[in-house]
């Protein structure tokens, strides 16, 4: 039995020639290089040039002026960081889900003269974070395997660009889809220039649907349901998992294929959704929008009609976000992207904040014992994105934790050695057990530190 693993650096990086086979059965030749020094053992080929079936991560990084060179297949996997987790398979392979498995099969071909001792057998995790235990539950491995010749597994359908696999995890959550899958889609995949075909394992049809305009505008090719498509699918080559950038959303790595900053990222995300404004001047709204994201549940504000009466006191228009809206991503992006300040409690509805337009402000309500991963997720991004950020810090009077353990407990007068008593012990606590009740007085000051800041 194969033992589930990353993309192990152990596999030989090789010299091979490769064929694609077009959609229209056309042959056509593909040659690269990765490298000579045979170093690492449990891969096919010695280095030398002989070819055979091999994996490996890939490192090239150039800065020259963009050629025709740089537009081929070679050039384009070669770009790919070398990473432990990302796969580069760099020639033909074959794709399959087996009878009622749900586990994609992964078949490198093999040389003539290969051994049974040269054949490459792993399972990987197609997910970025594979220390996340509750993701990883939603996450089938995939096996890849080297295809002996004498196998009897002929394409069904062929194509003439690379699949990009990857599984859709932990769902549900708009950071973790954010964060986890469409920012490490992107960085992997966008200098392929959409030539590239989509394979998704694990496959939710309501995620898809949710991301369609964000797969649509990375490639040109409809995505590939595995759990479904139980034909075998050949590709003249494969990108097996995705590079992950970070655990918040700043999305700048000088390492990647092309340099990319969370602003090409935000400007990725306007062109997808058809979002027209890249900084609020051009808004040109008379008044600033405030938009308020309602919970419904923990963290909630208590007294949010009052929360709006002051802000429309102060001159502001108020769009009071239901989570029926932020769940309609089309919908709120847009919505978004108009207002000028963005409000609320520490949780996955800020990471809207990626739609800001530049100049705009996020105030972040900061509940008692969130301090750090308040900053840490939310609010650090914001000064690459051109946002401006405010905190409001909740104090004990205004949390329902208070009348819960009193003004004495070590819950409010000590977060932080409950934190350090690690997730499972505060998450119940700071996460899914307070609500909130602002200062209205406090609040009002803030409105204003915001409004200063948009210069008005």
């Amino acid at each position: 039995m194969m033992s589930v693993s990353s993309c192990v650096s152990s596999f030989s990086r090789f010299q091979v020639q490769s064929k694609g086979i077009s959609s229209k059965g056309n042959q056509v030749p593909i040659t690269w290089t990765t490298g000579n020094d045979g170093a690492g053992g449990g891969g096919a080929g010695d280095g030398s040039g002989g070819g055979g079936a091999g994996l490996s991560p890939s490192r090239e990084n150039t800065n020259v002026t963009r050629t025709e060179e740089d537009d081929s297949l070679k050039s384009l996997l070669g770009r790919l960081l070398r990473e432990n987790d990302v796969c580069v398979a760099q020639q033909s392979v074959r794709m399959k889900t087996d009878g009622d498995e749900v586990a994609l099969n992964v078949y490198l071909e093999s040389s003539s003269n290969q051994s049974k001792n040269d054949q490459i057998q792993r399972m990987v995790m197609p997910y970025v974070k594979k220390n996340n235990d509750h993701a990883i539950k939603y996450v089938h491995p995939i096996k890849i395997q080297t295809l002996m010749q004498q196998s009897n597994y002929s394409c069904d359908v062929s194509y003439d660009v690379p699949a990009v696999v990857f599984t859709s995890g932990l769902i549900g959550n708009v950071f973790h889809e954010l964060n986890e899958i469409i920012i490490p889609l992107f960085l992997t995949t966008h200098h392929f220039r959409s030539r590239f075909q989509f394979v998704i394992t694990d496959f939710d049809p309501n995620w898809v649907r949710k991301y369609a305009q964000i797969l649509s505008h990375l490639s040109n090719h409809e995505v590939i349901n595995t759990s479904q498509d139980k034909r075998i699918h050949c590709f003249p080559a494969a990108v097996i998992g995705l590079h992950f950038h970070n655990d918040n959303l700043i999305c700048k790595n000088s390492d990647l294929p092309v340099n990319c900053s969370i602003s090409d990222f935000r400007q990725f995300l306007r062109e997808s959704f058809g979002l027209k404004f890249k900084n609020l001047d051009h808004v040109g709204m008379q008044k600033p929008i405030l938009v308020l994201i309602s919970r419904r549940h923990s963290r909630r504000f208590l007294n949010q009609r009052d929360m709006v009466k002051i802000a429309k006191k102060l001159g502001f228009g108020v769009i009071v976000a239901s989570p029926e809206l932020t769940s309609n991503l089309d919908e709120f992006s847009r919505v978004v992207n108009r207002c000028s300040v963005l409000v609320g409690a520490h949780g996955a509805g800020l990471t809207n904040e990626v739609f800001l337009p530049e100049g705009a402000v996020m105030v972040q309500v900061v509940p008692l014992g969130l301090r750090w991963p308040s900053t840490h997720y939310y609010g650090m991004p914001l000064e690459e994105m051109g946002v401006h950020y405010l905190e409001y810090q909740i104090n004990p009077q205004e949390s329902t934790l208070m009348e819960v353990y009193g003004p004495d407990h070590p819950v409010i007068r000590e977060p932080d050695s409950i934190d350090r008593q690690g997730w499972n012990v505060s998450r119940p606590i700071y996460i899914d057990s307070q609500q909130l009740r602002l200062n209205i007085s406090k609040y009002k000051d803030t409105l204003v530190q915001a409004l200063r800041l948009l210069g008005r």
